[in-house]
């Protein structure tokens, strides 16, 4: 467990994931997914059962390629942010980065505190030369963010998300630890 500093002065805890946080993160994912169209999924479509989240949180305890970090506030789940290391052969050396922020701590600099984490431990990690991400577009607040920690635009997917009949564009980004 670690605590930082916040651009208001507040205190945040983060710390891994365990299996008896699953409730607690499918309720938090389902009401993020309301605050925003940014996210691969919308209020209430997180259909993981408790059961199913303790065994995603395990194989991704297990897998040195993955971690999940929550970061509190006051004791509120302020933010959910993983790697997901593959476990096909040829892309073990890859992981997925996602991060969500509860919209009431938007720019209080969790983003930068969790990037700067997840960055971190894919270079202590011997597995891990390339994190890779989507972003939707229009999205720019997170595509700058992923630009100030050396991620590179590889290209942009048109219409990939539909939400409410709206069709996003998504832009793909990587990193080379």
């Amino acid at each position: 467990m670690e605590t930082k500093e916040l651009k208001n002065g507040q205190i945040m805890t983060i710390r891994e994931a365990m299996k008896e946080d699953a409730s607690d993160i499918i309720s938090y994912l389902n009401e993020v997914a309301g605050e925003t169209d940014y996210l691969s999924f919308g209020q209430g479509e997180f259909a993981f059962s408790a059961a199913e989240e303790e065994k995603y949180i395990e194989e991704g305890a297990e897998n040195s390629g993955s971690v999940m970090l929550l970061c509190f506030i006051d004791g509120e789940l302020a933010s959910v942010s993983q790697l997901i290391g593959h476990t096909k052969k040829r892309e073990l050396h890859t992981s997925e980065l996602a991060i969500s922020i509860r919209e009431k701590f938007w720019g209080l600099g969790i983003g930068s505190i969790n990037m700067e984490a997840l960055i971190q431990y894919a270079k202590n990690s011997e597995r891990l030369k390339l994190i890779y991400l989507e972003a939707i577009s229009e999205n720019k607040r997170a595509i700058n963010l992923y630009k100030k920690f050396g991620f590179i635009e590889a290209g942009e997917i048109p219409a990939l998300m539909q939400v409410d009949g709206r069709y996003f564009d998504v832009t793909m980004m990587y990193l080379v630890i």
